[in-house]
């Protein structure tokens, strides 16, 4: 049975939304070949939940339990068709990089856990205080896994602007004769996926020994 996000304790260590539940794991392993499309899509994504939970929680006002699953389900497509317009808009490079992938946000489940439409006793507040501890450990799961994708991938890092497309920052620590370019490939974002998830269960597990939340 789902339950409520704070019921699971969602957490940037213990339960991660990615790491940890699986939930967006087809955006995640899709988008982290680069830190610049994995911090885009991950604020995107960010923004989607917290409206999700927001207008989520206007529909348990008006809609019967039976039809908040539906209901909701049009209510992400929605969200992630507009998202999907503005970046078409304002970031077409970004839209370019991330491909198909961008429309399919309206599957993301994540997103639709944060609507609220499996926990229909929660309170409006709750669900958005659930929603923005899920989107922010979604998008730190995800800026961690582009960044040891793109470092081990290309031996460095580049971030740019989605907007703009200007350089932020980059550079280079591993040379590249040392680089492998599997981890900016699907199997690559496998490996690495895994290898974080890994990292982060034994750091919660750490966490929770020791009394943290």
């Amino acid at each position: 049975r789902m339950n409520r996000l704070e019921n699971t304790k969602i957490g940037f260590l213990r339960n991660n939304p990615v790491l940890g539940l699986s939930l967006g794991l087809t955006t995640a392993l899709a988008v982290t070949f680069s830190m610049t499309s994995a911090v885009g899509i991950g604020v995107l994504t960010f923004v989607l939940i917290l409206l999700a939970a927001l207008l989520g929680g206007l529909v348990k006002m008006v809609a019967p339990k039976e039809a908040l699953l539906p209901v909701n389900i049009i209510l992400v497509a929605f969200l992630a068709k507009i998202g999907e317009l503005l970046v078409l808009a304002y970031a077409p490079g970004l839209a370019a990089s991330v491909g198909i992938f961008l429309p399919l946000l309206a599957v993301n489940s994540i997103i639709l856990f944060a609507t609220g439409a499996f926990s229909p006793e929660a309170s409006m507040g709750e669900s958005f205080t659930d929603a923005l501890k899920a989107g922010g450990a979604y998008l730190v799961a995800l800026v961690v896994v582009s960044f040891v994708r793109e470092l081990l991938g290309t031996g460095g890092i580049s971030l740019q602007n989605p907007l703009s497309g200007n350089e932020i920052f980059s550079f280079s620590l591993i040379p590249s004769e040392f680089t492998l370019s599997l981890f900016t490939q699907p199997a690559g974002a496998l490996i690495v996926l895994a290898l974080v998830a890994a990292i982060f269960a034994a750091l919660g597990k750490q966490d929770a020994e020791l009394g943290g939340k």
